[in-house]
């Protein structure tokens, strides 16, 4: 049987897997059953329930909106609690978007952060990890990280 560490790695790498190609059922095993997901996304908006989640992916597939790769740019972070734990990563994303005169951009990397908070629960009480809350913003690079420095 594989550690509590080692089973919420694979629920997070499986999630980004479940990015490329935006095929929205391929993300819902890694979320919880139900309305009790909640995503603060890196495009300002806010997800509750994974079938919110789900309904962006659908829509912003028709746009031309796609992930091609994703990766973490080192090994996330991990603190188990119990039935919850806490993982923060940093990573790059290759993304494809819809262009002001109607076609689509070539792959462009967007780095990112994400925290993602996970229990012990699929939502319909059985004891599988899942990730229950996630807060991705893309990270700012031009701002200097001390202000004047």
């Amino acid at each position: 049987m594989s550690t509590d560490l080692e089973q919420i790695l694979a629920v997070h790498r499986g999630w980004y897997e479940s990015n490329v190609g935006l095929v929205a059922d391929a993300m819902l095993p890694y979320f919880p059953s139900g309305d009790g997901y909640h995503q603060f996304n890196t495009n300002g908006h806010t997800y509750h329930g994974v079938m919110d989640k789900h309904r962006l992916w659908v829509n912003a597939q028709k746009l031309g909106v796609n992930i091609t790769a994703i990766k973490d740019v080192a090994d996330p972070d991990v603190q188990i609690f119990g039935d919850v734990a806490l993982l923060t990563a940093e990573g790059v994303a290759e993304m494809v978007l819809p262009t002001p005169d109607g076609g689509l951009s070539e792959p462009a990397q967007t780095p990112f952060r994400a925290t993602e908070f996970y229990r012990r629960d699929d939502g319909n009480g059985k004891p599988e990890w899942r990730i229950w809350h996630m807060h991705a913003s893309v990270a700012d690079k031009v701002m200097p990280k001390y202000g004047t420095e």
